[in-house]
């Protein structure tokens, strides 16, 4: 029975809803964690796709070509089941906002932002089809923008490349404004025609606008055919490379390379001022009329996926007005190929792969095959990216902090490096392993059961470090000690025979304890240290927000320190046994 509208709380194949994420015209998504409490993204499909046995045939391929990806860039799969009324796909969410919301946000990207996208998309799009995988969907929300670069998610039209199609005769599946011209004529996609999706969403992202126009329909589908692209605004090269990257004929578009090597001139030299757009001369006909008659809009609704008959040449701008075409209004809509012309009123048909905004997707595949070579899996480790402005601002606070109490902080310094080294070699051996055997669905646990091996790991890596700071530390104390004994050096308002305090007692023990913890930082067998600390950071406080937001608490925890220091707060020494002056 079909069960519309998931409450929070509901169990579906063994995963518990939290909350709608999205909705479109394939299913609903919700937030949902599994029976471990790991957050997930459930898909519920409509009712007739697990009915339908073509339906099902479908979704069973489309689950078996996303489990050949093995990329941190792609979308990846945890669970499906397609053999039920209650059909679902379940994905492993991540951070990021798509790029339709990234762009709304923040503006269209700049020439470095661009050519990251860029180059990220290609390598992702590279991957996906080296795995015999085409995605036919490629558009602005169906790119994550993380951290990491962008991930390419929502499979939901994906199939294999040597598969027969599971659609209609003379029905094409694709995003008006996205969908390359000749998937228009009938022919089958391609890695070819998933590039021309990558131009133009190349083009949205730096223009903010769809490239191709949002409405009406008819005159998207025709300035996709004669490449009449937007691209006003952007530097001359720039335009130049996309422009050629949609050109309508596949023999004459710009390659992938070309154009990523264009946009790399662009960010090391700048625009050129004397290069003459591509098509600037041209005299090819279009079947409508300016931009503005069309109705482009700076930033509207994002055409939706569509199903499009293999149409022959549109007519002239006239009959097209006079017949009022529809509106691209975001449902999917079968063009009939037989009608020869788009004068007719197309008819509503709900077989649509959806766009869930806010999904997040894992950048892994935890459904791998089985199977591991002897030169790997294929699967990607991803990167630890260094967080020096949340740690400059945790070393302020441990510096403040141990000026007043030197025996705590140095006690939670030393339990907080042995977890974030115990999680960091815990990280890195599931990513070595995922690289020699691919990556399984009981990673997860497996990482968890060898916890306490890591932990033991973690404390004998750690006593290198921990030797040599211990005797750095312990020859400055003698030095100082020797200092002030020979009255060489004095420390105000600590006379001899009392234990140290004031100002400049508690900056010397801030010193020498932070002399100590930067040796245990980058000291003998310390890398594992930093690195997990990367990987904690970027699950504690991910992208520049959560940055931002931790360098603020603990500068702010920082201040509360610095102002006892400065009021001279007595130090307290305990746990360690108060030290007096000789």
């Amino acid at each position: 029975m079909e069960r519309i509208g998931l409450t929070p709380g509901s169990e579906i194949g063994g995963y518990t809803v939290v909350a709608p994420l999205g909705e479109g015209g394939m299913g609903t998504v919700y937030r949902a964690v599994d029976g471990a409490g790991d957050p997930v993204a459930l898909k519920l499909l409509r009712t007739d796709i697990g009915t339908d046995a073509a339906a099902r045939t479908r979704l069973r391929r489309e689950v078996s070509a996303l489990q050949k990806l093995r990329h941190p860039a792609v979308a990846a799969i945890l669970d499906a089941e397609a053999d039920s009324t209650e059909a679902f796909i379940v994905t492993e969410l991540i951070r990021g906002d798509n790029l339709e919301e990234h762009v709304r946000e923040r503006g269209p990207l700049d020439a470095a932002d661009l050519l990251d996208l860029a180059e990220g998309l290609r390598d992702a799009l590279e991957a996906v089809h080296g795995a015999g995988v085409v995605h036919r969907d490629l558009k602005p929300s169906n790119v994550l923008v993380t951290d990491a670069g962008p991930v390419l998610i929502d499979f939901g039209i994906a199939q294999a490349a040597d598969e027969t199609r599971v659609t209609s005769a003379g029905l094409v599946l694709g995003t008006p404004g996205y969908l390359a011209p000749e998937l228009l004529e009938g022919d089958e996609p391609s890695a070819t025609s998933d590039f021309w999706g990558w131009a133009a969403v190349l083009a949205f992202a730096v223009t903010g606008r769809p490239p191709f126009g949002t409405r009406p329909l008819e005159a998207v589908l025709a300035r996709a055919r004669s490449g009449d692209v937007d691209l006003d605004g952007v530097g001359p090269l720039t335009a130049s490379a996309l422009r050629r990257a949609l050109a309508p004929a596949v023999e004459e578009r710009t390659s992938p390379a070309d154009v990523v090597a264009a946009l790399t001139l662009v960010v090391a030299e700048g625009e050129p001022v004397d290069i003459e757009p591509f098509g600037a001369d041209d005299e090819a006909t279009t079947a409508f009329g300016p931009r503005d008659v069309v109705g482009t809009t700076a930033l509207g609704v994002e055409p939706a996926t569509v199903a499009v008959g293999a149409l022959g040449a549109v007519g002239a701008a006239s009959s097209v007005v006079s017949a009022a075409p529809p509106v691209n209004d975001g449902f999917t809509r079968p063009l009939d190929a037989s009608a020869g012309s788009v004068d007719e009123e197309p008819d509503l048909d709900e077989d649509e792969d959806g766009d869930e905004d806010g999904v997040d997707w894992i950048e892994e595949d935890l459904d791998a095959s089985e199977g591991g070579g002897p030169e790997g899996s294929g699967y990607v480790r991803p990167p630890a990216r260094r967080r020096w402005g949340t740690l400059l601002a945790f070393a302020v606070l441990t510096g403040s902090a141990g000026a007043i109490y030197p025996g705590v902080t140095l006690i939670a310094f030393l339990a907080i490096v042995i977890a974030i080294r115990t999680i960091g070699s815990s990280v890195e051996s599931m990513h070595a392993h995922r690289e020699r055997v691919g990556i399984r669905r009981s990673d997860h646990a497996r990482a968890v059961a060898t916890g306490p091996w890591h932990l033991v790991r973690s404390l004998l890596g750690l006593v290198p470090s921990l030797l040599v700071a211990a005797s750095v530390v312990v020859i400055l104390l003698g030095v100082s000690w020797w200092l002030i004994g020979e009255g060489h050096w004095t420390i105000g308002g600590s006379p001899s025979g009392q234990e140290p305090q004031g100002l400049t007692a508690s900056l010397l023990v801030a010193a020498i304890l932070m002399i100590g913890v930067c040796i245990v930082w980058w000291g003998p067998l310390s890398r594992m240290t930093r690195v997990g600390a990367r990987r904690v950071l970027a699950v504690v406080a991910p992208g520049r927000k959560g940055a931002l937001v931790a360098i603020v608490v603990l500068l702010g925890a920082s201040a509360i320190f610095v102002t006892m220091i400065l009021t001279g707060t007595d130090i307290t020494w305990a746990p360690l046994s108060e030290p007096t002056l000789p």
